[in-house]
């Protein structure tokens, strides 16, 4: 908790020194803009629901181990939009959430499991007590606004994105196939730490934003579409000692997002707004090694697998002064 609060802060502090931009799924939020509008400040506060996959593959390519991660979390947002240079626009956004509520689900299936199929498998636990140790996802983008008529603007845009997430289990339940088939059953300690798991997704990204206005209305919609490099994962086993690092090059991620506003005066708004932002699985190489000591154990080329998933909705209250 303590790791997002000053998260919180630090987004606050340095927004302010980017250049900016307008994230549709900017929850809650406060709006200061210059007289001109040519600047506009953006903060506030939502809901998102996250979910990652992390799995494992043997060297046939079957699914050997599956672990999924969730969460439903408050987040603080932030962002800055700019107009320069008559109809180009520079844009800055970012979201940090705040510890909120998370389980993860393990799976395995080992030399006791009849087959493959899901509902196959010889070993499971379950962690309802997980921690998201940090969410955040930001992206500046440099835009380009087309005027289609007094209502209609189209703004065709292209940037950097980052997502980084990381969650940490505690305690839990399990059921474990020893001497036979699912034939162990127990429980963690509930202080005892077991499994950290992160991803990181840098990327780059087009996409286009739809803008119309109707007497008291305003409606937008925004579509992204990119390719993440250099994505990575890490897995710690505490327990056992074992690192697992996952190394899966490229991979495609899209965005929707939607906005509905309604105009209270000259300077307030109302809105509703949501977010659906998807990672794609990928297959990449993982790397094992020793925590402790770092010492390599292993690696794998195509054993392990990645997914990512956030949605985020939203409605408020905006104001301009």
């Amino acid at each position: 908790m303590r790791k997002s609060f000053i998260s919180a802060i630090f987004l606050f502090s340095v927004l302010p020194t980017l250049a900016p931009a307008a994230d549709l799924s900017v929850p809650n939020r406060l709006e200061l803009a210059s007289r001109d509008r040519e600047a506009t400040f953006i903060g506030g506060v939502g809901y998102t629901f996250l979910r990652a996959e992390e799995i494992v593959y043997d060297s046939a390519g079957n699914r050997v181990s599956a672990l999924f991660w969730e969460s439903e979390a408050p987040v603080l947002t932030g962002s800055l939009h700019a107009r320069f240079a008559g109809p180009w626009t520079l844009a800055a956004s970012a979201t940090v959430g705040i510890s909120g509520k998370s389980r993860m689900e393990d799976y395995d299936w080992l030399d006791a499991s009849p087959s493959y199929a899901f509902n196959d498998w010889s070993d499971r636990s379950i962690h309802p007590d997980t921690e998201l140790n940090h969410y955040f996802t930001g992206d500046i983008a440099l835009g380009r606004d087309f005027e289609i008529r007094d209502s209609l603007t189209l703004n065709l845009h292209g940037g950097f994105k980052y997502t980084d997430v990381k969650w940490t289990t505690f305690g839990g339940s399990f059921v474990y196939s020893e001497n036979g088939f699912r034939d162990d059953i127990g429980n963690f300690r509930d202080s005892e730490r077991g499994i950290s798991y992160q991803q990181k997704f840098p990327g780059v990204f087009l996409g286009a934003e739809a803008t119309a206005r109707h007497k008291g209305w305003t409606f937008s919609l925004q579509a992204r579409g990119g390719l993440n490099f250099k994505v990575e994962d890490e897995d710690h086993h505490w327990s056992r000692d074992v690192r697992f690092n996952g190394d899966f090059g490229t991979l495609p991620f899209v965005s929707l997002s939607g906005r509905v506003e309604y105009n209270l005066t000259k300077n307030a708004n109302l809105f509703v707004a949501g977010n659906f932002e998807q990672h794609f699985h990928k297959i990449g190489d993982v790397r094992i090694s020793e925590i402790a000591s770092g010492a390599p154990v292993g690696a794998f080329q195509d054993g392990g697998g990645l997914e990512f998933r956030a949605v985020t909705i939203s409605g408020g209250f905006k104001m301009k002064f």
